[in-house]
């Protein structure tokens, strides 16, 4: 019986030649069915394509969750997995058991009196069977006949055979065994089509294995669960279901953070560009900004004729500017500081400024901090600028300000610390070692100054983020790692200043995150910026190429755990100590460590969603043609 025949049978209970009686579904059934089909003897040619279909005949002795998942997350092709279950009556199945037990004690017997010294291993199959008659007695298990194929889809035979091979060589390590349904390949595509025929078992009987529902259940990979947010951005589609996996980052409760990890090349940088394209154009109000040191996101900027700021030569970026908090963020987080924020931001930034110049990259000591901590608060004084947000509208100070007022500190400290009446006021040693130190730093400041190295740091800022809905911060003028890091932290710091300006929700994607990594003053500055972001419906998104960047510090692995989103792809290197700082379990792990990268051929890649509150899901990340043609200028040879 053809293909065609059997599907309008099985639908219709028609034959294919009593026209009058198609109805419906006959119809449906003669659209889904192949133009035409050529068999082998292996394989079957159906329409264009070819397709092998083929049975498990060997199964493990212990089953594990997922234990099919190799099938359904394949890379190389067209994979279809269905598995035939049919419950045998219990009270046969105990029966068939008892009977199969005392023969298994007569054997026992026999080998008892022979001194046979396989006797143990006959020992061990009846506590087996006497396990497995308890479950089925006490209705804890039941018994079914499982035939499960898998039939395998390409443009041509010879695509086939090869990933049939590698199929069966996959498999293997996971002891299972398959054959191909060799002179019935039709039946096996019926037995693994959608009219749920098992076609093939009454002509092979040993497609079926008697197994246990809880061995069933774990071979099933079907019942992984989803998320779909109605107000989300698609992420992927689920690997083992094809389940759309829909997330609405700005629905966590905690924080609308994203993080996001693999190896080079494993396409982290367009899933992280698809995510930011779909998520401006789900919603035409986010603002979207792209902070970018080595050109990774210049793709999409284009595409998007988004606003570009190239950073760098003299271009001026103010450290010490501070803008007003508006009212209805101060009234909805009372414990908010703004003051407070941008003086840790300040000295955030000479940490990692003063660990830029320093050769040892040893940053402030504690006395050094202290003194210019005390010539920062003098600057924003000067101002008229207290922890009133009421004043925060006057105009800022800068870098050139504070290097003013330390060459004051370092002729004469005691101006700066008269305050203090009660006896706790410098001695006289201690103003020689203020002055001392306060001129120790006003050199350490020259670049910031006159014609230094830095000097466009040292002025009023003139990068106005304000009018713009996608903006490009190019640092690619940037060189030394310390020094990409340095302007990173300032850009952040103006993106962070923008967010409290605006009622809209912004998203602001970092690449290259890992410099950000580099040193306890920009993990700080980083650390408070991702716990206060929330307030100013800022997401933050950072992109790195390891995940290992984040276990350096302890403050890194905090961002990793904090972030609300985490978007894993290729991990190769993960460690189980990774793992483990990352709650992943070992199935997880093994996902991230054999997740396949995007390529045109495939037309995804592999990634692992964390969701807080919602669970882990793996995921094949694509893109339309039309989103391509956006984010990647070179889509033609790459895919996410």
């Amino acid at each position: 019986m053809s293909l065609i025949d059997r599907l309008i049978r099985t639908l219709t209970g028609a034959d294919s030649k009593q026209s009058d009686r198609l109805d419906d579904a006959g119809r449906h059934a003669r659209l889904v069915a192949p133009s035409s089909t050529q068999l082998e003897s292996d394989a079957t040619r159906t329409g264009e394509r070819w397709a092998q279909t083929l049975f498990v005949v060997d199964w493990p002795t212990n089953a594990d969750p997922g234990l099919l998942e190799t099938i359904t997350t394949h890379p190389s092709a067209d994979v279809d997995l269905t598995i035939h279950a049919h419950p045998r009556p219990t009270e046969r199945s105990i029966t068939e058991l008892e009977d199969a037990i005392r023969d298994l004690e007569s054997v026992r017997l026999g080998k008892q009196k022979n001194g046979d010294p396989s006797i143990s291993t006959t020992d061990r199959r009846i506590r087996e069977h006497e396990a497995v008659l308890a479950q089925l007695t006490d209705g804890a298990q039941s018994i079914f006949e499982v035939a499960a194929y898998v039939t395998v889809r390409g443009d041509t035979e010879r695509t086939v055979e090869r990933t049939c091979q590698q199929l069966w060589t996959e498999l293997a390590k996971r002891q299972l065994t398959v054959k191909p349904v060799d002179y019935i390949q039709i039946e096996g595509l019926v037995a693994n089509s959608p009219i749920a025929d098992d076609a093939v078992s009454g002509t092979i009987g040993e497609a079926r294995t008697p197994m246990l529902s809880g061995a069933l259940g774990a071979s099933f990979p079907f019942s992984a669960s989803t998320v779909i947010e109605t107000a989300g951005v698609l992420y992927g589609f689920h690997a083992t279901t094809d389940a759309p996996v829909v997330v609405d980052r700005w629905q966590r409760p905690n924080g609308y953070n994203v993080l996001a990890a693999a190896k080079i090349g494993s396409g982290k940088s367009v899933t992280a560009k698809l995510l930011s394209l779909r998520e401006i154009a789900n919603d035409s109000e986010t603002i979207l900004i792209l902070l970018d040191p080595l050109e990774g996101f210049h793709d999409l900027a284009n595409a998007l004729d988004a606003d570009r700021i190239v950073v760098g030569g003299t271009r001026q970026l103010n450290p010490l500017e501070i803008q007003p908090t508006p009212r209805h963020v101060l009234e909805a987080a009372s414990d908010i500081n703004p003051y407070g924020q941008q003086f840790s931001s300040v000295m955030d930034f000479f940490e990692t400024y003063f660990a830029h110049v320093d050769t040892a990259g040893h940053g402030l000591d504690t006395n050094a901090r202290a003194v210019l901590g005390r010539g920062v608060r003098e600057a924003y004084r000067r101002q008229g600028i207290t922890r009133d947000p009421a004043t925060h509208a006057n105009d800022s100070p800068t870098v050139h300000d504070v290097f003013v007022i330390l060459g004051e500190m370092a002729d004469d400290a005691s101006p700066f610390f008269d305050e203090e009446d009660d006896g706790t006021a410098p001695t006289t040693v201690e103003f020689a070692k203020l002055e001392d130190r306060a001129a120790e730093l006003r050199i350490g400041m020259r670049p910031l100054v006159g014609d230094g190295e830095y000097a466009n740091l040292g002025g009023k800022s003139d990068i106005d983020l304000r009018d713009e809905k996608v903006t490009y911060l190019d640092l690619q003028q940037g060189e030394a790692d310390r020094e990409i890091a340095l302007m990173m932290q300032l850009l952040f710091d103006a993106v962070y200043d923008r967010a409290k300006q605006t009622d809209k929700r912004m998203v602001l994607a970092i690449d290259e995150a890992h410099y950000l990594l580099q040193n306890e003053g920009s993990l700080a500055w980083l650390d408070r910026a991702y716990r206060h972001s929330r307030h100013h419906d800022l997401s933050i998104h950072l992109i790195t190429q390891e995940l290992s960047d984040f276990f350096v510090h302890e403050k890194a692995e905090v961002l990793a755990k904090e972030a609300s989103i985490k978007v894993l792809q290729r991990l190769p290197g993960l460690t189980d100590e990774g793992r483990k700082r990352l709650g992943l379990n070992e199935r997880e792990a093994r996902f991230l460590r054999q997740a396949k990268p995007g390529t045109r051929e495939r037309g995804y890649s592999h990634a692992l969603v964390c969701v807080e509150d919602e669970g882990r899901f793996p995921v094949k990340v694509t893109g339309l043609p039309e989103e391509l043609a956006l984010v990647d200028s070179d889509s033609s040879d790459t895919h996410p």
